[in-house]
């Protein structure tokens, strides 16, 4: 087995499972489809940038461990072809990921509205990422505006202090009432 083999043997065994075995387990909260999504397409971009293409995007290619989310190596990698080819491959995986995301409806019907761009050849892979990280950025918002907030306490009215209870204390004290006392035998 040469090196690069092994490389690649150990990068697949820290993948723990496919985007596709993830989804089939139970429902991706919109937060974390959108970072598999930034993941995948920031993979792509890369990849773009180089002139190169991936060919194949599908939720079966791609790898998700810890870390997060990359497009399984070797495949369909290739330097001629086109970068729309992946942008509508990435739509359909946007879309697949949709159909099995569960969180606030705006936020699935943005994704919806980017997943039918990518498919209709609209932005590049940069502007499809710029677009993520703004959805990924409300949906944390909204996370922490969902946590609720322990409500401030009432705030207690203070009264004015009454002179009353000093009066009454003042007559208690033992040196007065012998004041007192005198004054009332001086008569």
């Amino acid at each position: 087995m040469s090196a690069a083999q092994a490389a690649v043997e150990e990068t697949t065994e820290a993948f723990q499972e496919t985007l596709t075995e993830r989804m089939g387990r139970e429902p991706l909260p919109v937060a974390e489809a959108l970072q598999y999504a930034i993941q995948v397409a920031t993979c792509l971009r890369d990849l773009h940038m180089q002139g190169l293409v991936y060919g194949a995007v599908s939720s079966q290619l791609v790898l998700l461990s810890e870390a997060g989310a990359t497009l399984r190596t070797g495949g369909c990698l290739a330097q001629l072809g086109d970068p729309r080819q992946d942008l509508s491959a990435f739509g359909d995986l946007l879309g697949e990921m949709l159909r099995n995301t569960e969180g606030p409806e705006i936020l699935q019907i943005e994704m919806g509205r980017l997943a039918i761009l990518c498919q209709m050849d609209g932005p590049d892979m940069q502007h499809v990422l710029i677009t993520l990280r703004l959805l990924a950025m409300r949906a944390r918002q909204r996370a922490a505006a969902a946590v609720p907030v322990p409500a401030p306490r009432p705030a207690v009215e203070a009264k004015p202090p009454s002179f009353v209870p000093r009066l009454h204390a003042v007559l208690q004290w033992k040196p007065l009432a012998g004041f007192a006392t005198l004054a009332l035998w001086a008569k």
